[in-house]
């Protein structure tokens, strides 16, 4: 059963009034809504049926002599921006009191903890920084079962297909920093995908990009968008250096990350 990752941007994540304000209520899925995926199993529309979580639910739920849910709740899946484990995102930052799927999706309600990672993401959901929760799992049934050799690939009319999630084995569950990409197409890509294209740039411009990417920047906005990105090859036009003044409010190196970003998310959606 191979893992897979989901990121929903809901505006409704929130903090519940009263009490310390430590307890957290999100959805971790949405229920009858196509999503367009881009993952190993292609390029496809999903849909997670609101039956998906009920036996994975029953058999994680506390029973008998066991207080507690079997299920982890971790900040971005227990990794860092660039989909590497990471020794402190492992750490849980919070511990279920109510997994139930309802009409429109999976609700969580989360007892952070009292630790200082945990109070570093309950100030950024109380700010609106962070929007969205994500889960992983493994899917156990579809429908249909198994994806075509090469993945599904929309047909000739441009159509996708539809995948059904008709059981879901939950492992895990939390907030996520890549809650609000600007195009469905990369919904389902994985955080870690996008975090390579990260990895050339030095800290304080890789902050600008992370937030780019997590506030929805939109692909084709012309409004403070960096210039185009690296030329093809042939081509006289050299493009910017690394070393090039900034354009824009932008460096050259961060406008060709940018480029990067946004071809790698257009070649996704054409394929």
């Amino acid at each position: 059963m191979e893992a897979f990752t989901r990121s929903f941007p809901l505006e409704d994540i929130r903090v519940r009034a009263g009490g310390d304000g430590r307890t957290v209520e999100a959805y971790a899925a949405v229920f009858d809504t196509p999503t367009e995926i881009h993952d190993q199993d292609g390029h496809y529309n999903e849909v997670i049926d609101r039956r998906a979580f009920d036996r994975t639910l029953n058999q994680l739920a506390p029973a008998g002599s066991r207080t507690t849910w079997r299920v982890g709740v971790l900040y971005n899946h227990g990794r860092t921006l660039f989909g590497t484990p990471s020794e402190r995102g492992a750490m849980p930052i919070g511990a279920p009191v109510e997994i139930k799927a309802d009409n429109r999706g999976l609700l969580t309600v989360t007892r952070y903890n009292k630790t200082e990672l945990a109070d570093e993401v309950l100030e950024n959901i109380r700010e609106g920084s962070i929007s969205a929760q994500s889960f992983s799992g493994g899917f156990l049934r579809s429908d249909p079962m198994r994806s075509p050799r090469g993945g599904y690939r929309p047909d000739a009319s441009g159509k996708l297909r539809t995948v059904r999630r008709q059981e879901i084995a939950l492992r895990e569950y939390g907030p996520t920093p890549f809650p609000a990409y600007p195009d469905a197409a990369v919904v389902g890509v994985r955080a870690e995908q996008v975090a390579r294209l990260l990895a050339d740039l030095p800290p304080d411009e890789r902050e600008q990009l992370v937030e780019m990417l997590r506030t929805g920047t939109p692909l084709d906005s012309p409004q403070g968008e960096p210039p185009a990105g690296p030329p093809a090859n042939g081509d006289p036009n050299l493009g910017p250096a690394a070393e090039d003044p900034p354009a824009d409010g932008h460096s050259a190196r961060l406008a060709v990350a940018w480029a990067n970003v946004r071809a790698d998310i257009k070649a996704r959606r054409a394929q």
